[in-house]
């Protein structure tokens, strides 16, 4: 082999190794910056138009001060997926999540510390009298109730009527005062206090046995709660009795906020979205253009609504919710891999308990594949690694897991940043 030939081998392999090198490294950098973007959203909640706070999975916390455009990563000291905000003050908030998580916020979110909630149980839903009310309740699964009475710094649990399920899950307080409150659950829970959160006792109202997921309290008596099959039920006398509502929808339901009396949206699964002008006697269905489910929500005022939901998509409408425009980075890519080009599917689905998942990246790229719950809990680390362009395949085994729907979530980072596709895997044993 001549010499200049062996020169120009040895130099082509340096160049390789080096770009691998400093991909590696780019590829790191990219996704702590960008790693917030692609993580589902569970909560979000605006002090005003410019100024909102939004939490998720993997320990999530971004802020934003300019109506939603860009998003700040805030270190929340936790991995554990965060699913509900209490805002007491502009200064002053409260997060709860999975395994008895609960942070708090006394500096506008720049910096976080854990509260001790004295368990390991997933909590979903917190809320407080009002802002600067002392006393706010947190619920979570196995009929968790707790209760503080400092502002969230301190917490116990409540001691429950005898007659009352003790292994209901609960995922949604409201207050409509520092008085009257609602709980709502799976399977029909609805528990009423009148008490600030002392006493509970189950609503008397025959209600349909479904899923509860949200609910809110407009004033001290008004209430209405979100469910499954596009359920949303009202109440005008602080949950003693309840009406089903005409939503026209079958998708779970898994927020619902008012701008005034008569004007409200409700967002859910698979981006539905329903908007009222009525109080919510009658809704009519708005698209955002998104088939991501949205999970949270917040209206500032009749005109201008924020939203967000799987794969951290953030939306925003000034119109009353009859256009939505995405927010943050890659807000012009609407189907996530449309752009460049990604592909990912399983077979055989439904699962029993083995199946392929074969997957594509068109370009050099660091992949994620992770598997998750209906709860949105992370079961599984498949893929984590750094992909040139071409075809895979990864086994999924649900051997040690119970028949049921999962997620197959597959992320890819490269130097257009950061793209994510979400997909179910029925398993059947």
């Amino acid at each position: 082999m001549k010499p200049l030939l062996i020169f120009n081998i040895t130099l082509s392999r340096c160049f390789i190794l080096t770009f691998m090198l400093l991909t590696c490294i780019v590829t790191a950098n990219s996704i702590s910056q960008y790693k917030p973007l692609t993580n589902d959203l569970w909560c979000m909640e605006f002090f005003d138009e410019s100024s909102g706070i939004t939490v998720g999975s993997t320990g999530t916390v971004m802020q934003t001060n300019d109506g939603g455009v860009s998003w700040t990563e805030k270190t929340s000291g936790t991995i554990n997926t965060l699913k509900k905000t209490a805002i007491l003050s502009d200064d002053n908030i409260v997060v709860v999540g999975l395994r008895g998580t609960i942070i708090k916020t006394t500096d506008h979110g720049e910096t976080w510390k854990p509260k001790a909630s004295g368990l390991n149980i997933d909590l979903y839903g917190v809320c407080f009298g009002g802002r600067l009310s002392e006393t706010g309740i947190a619920v979570g699964d196995n009929g968790t109730i707790l209760r503080s009475t400092d502002q969230g710094e301190t917490w116990n649990a409540v001691t429950m009527d005898i007659n009352i399920g003790k292994k209901v899950n609960y995922r949604s307080v409201a207050f409509g005062s520092e008085s009257n409150g609602v709980i709502v659950g799976q399977n029909g829970a609805l528990l009423l206090t009148s008490d600030g959160g002392i006493s509970w006792y189950s609503s008397p109202s025959i209600v349909p046995c479904v899923n509860y997921v949200f609910a809110i309290m407009t004033n001290d008596f008004t209430a209405f709660a979100t469910g499954d099959n596009g359920v949303i039920i009202r109440s005008t006398n602080a949950g003693e009795s309840w009406e089903t509502l005409n939503t026209g929808v079958s998708n779970t339901l898994y927020r619902i906020r008012f701008a005034d009396d008569q004007n409200a949206i409700s967002v859910g699964k698979e981006g539905t979205i329903l908007k009222t002008t009525d109080g919510g006697l009658s809704w009519t269905s708005e698209s955002g253009g998104y088939s991501n489910d949205l999970n949270c929500l917040f209206v500032v005022d009749e005109q201008v609504s924020y939203a967000g939901g799987s794969d951290g998509l953030i939306l925003k409408t000034t119109d009353g919710g009859i256009s939505w425009v995405q927010q943050g980075v890659n807000k012009n890519n609407r189907n996530g891999f449309e752009q460049n080009e990604q592909k990912i599917s399983v077979f055989p689905n439904p699962s029993n308990p083995i199946s392929v998942i074969n997957y594509s990246v068109s370009e050099l790229s660091f992949v994620t594949i992770k598997i998750y719950d209906v709860l949105g809990k992370e079961l599984d680390l498949l893929v984590n690694e750094i992909h040139s362009k071409g075809t895979y395949s990864v086994l999924f085994d649900g051997t040690k897991l119970s028949s049921g729907m999962y997620f197959c979530k597959m992320a890819v980072q490269n130097e257009n940043g950061i793209t994510a596709k979400t997909m179910k895997i029925i398993l059947v044993k």
